[in-house]
């Protein structure tokens, strides 16, 4: 009689409990990049966020295979580059952005021996991958210095940060493109900013999902949303926590380090993650210019923002 009396009580409680019966909701979402602008969803997890919010949520770090992961039904959100998200989204894949940064926020790092812009000239320079962010942020700095893709400097598609880092240092090559968020790399490793991309209307990373799966899987899209919002809001509330995750994920056990890592992050993602229509619309202009698109798809096509406003309201 008493072990049934309990196992009532406990039935009660899972009802009663807001979240309690679904905290079983398993899914993964995937980010491109170790950095900053991107970090949000391991940390959100590791902070115990999504699981408050009743997902059990495993953080993926997935190097340029986001967009085929999500496609493929492997993950089910990722972060991803906006460049490559409208790319796929124009040859017509099943994607959407929910949420993300308006900001390139990219920064070219240059080899000690590269005191001007001028002696770029004849060099090589490390991107990640043909196409993706890091792409764009060098050619956007480049124009800056009026230095030709390909003419003046010679492009190499390198890989993830970690990859550019090691390139740049063993001078491979004499260029890289971080996140601006990354600075702590520069003094490590004794490299120079050249430039920043950081006023850029630019989607440079986007929160991306399916649009397949956000008409059949609404609740767990607004869930997903209301735990990136109480994540960043977390950053901002517990410096400490904070702090002490990244130094875990990023396996750093200098403070000085952890706390200059935390700074950045507090300032790159806004309270509500909204992408605004500029920030597509630059990426659109891009593509024309390289003749990968025709005509002017409006910016709106790529972009759902109502699962953002709905947790604002809430």
């Amino acid at each position: 009689m008493m072990s049934l009396f309990c196992a009532g009580i406990l039935l009660l409680i899972a009802v009663a409990l807001p979240g309690a019966a679904d905290a079983q909701i398993k899914i993964k979402a995937s980010y491109g990049s170790p950095s900053l602008t991107q970090v949000i969803f391991p940390l959100g997890v590791q902070a115990g966020v999504f699981q408050r919010n009743g997902l059990s949520v495993e953080a993926v770090y997935i190097a340029g295979r986001s967009i085929s992961a999500l496609l493929g039904g492997d993950v089910q959100f990722g972060f991803v580059g906006g460049p490559q998200t409208i790319q796929a989204r124009i040859s017509g894949a099943d994607l959407i952005v929910i949420g993300g940064l308006n900001r390139l926020g990219q920064m070219i790092v240059v080899h000690p021996s590269i005191k001007t812009p001028a002696d770029l000239v004849g060099k090589k320079v490390g991107i990640g991958v043909f196409g993706t962010t890091s792409d764009y942020g060098m050619r956007l700095g480049l124009k800056q210095f009026n230095l030709r893709p390909n003419k003046d400097v010679t492009f190499i598609q390198v890989g993830d940060v970690p990859a550019r880092l090691g390139a740049i240092t063993s001078g491979a090559v004499h260029a890289t493109v971080l996140n601006s968020g990354d600075k702590l790399y520069v003094d490590r490793f004794g490299l120079r900013i050249l430039t920043e991309t950081e006023n850029i209307d630019f989607l440079g990373s986007g929160i991306v999902t399916t649009e397949s799966y956000a008409r059949a899987h609404r609740d767990i899209v607004l869930r997903f949303v209301r735990s990136v919002v109480d994540t960043i809001r977390y950053v901002k509330n517990e410096p400490r926590k904070t702090t002490e995750i990244l130094g875990k994920y990023y396996r750093d056990k200098d403070e000085a380090a952890s706390k200059r890592r935390y700074d950045a992050l507090n300032g790159v993602h806004p309270e509500y993650p909204y992408v605004v229509p500029g920030a597509v619309q630059s990426i659109l202009e891009v593509l024309r210019e390289e003749g990968k698109i025709k005509g002017s798809p409006p910016p709106q096509n790529f972009l759902d923002m109502s699962y953002l406003e709905a947790v604002e309201k809430e």
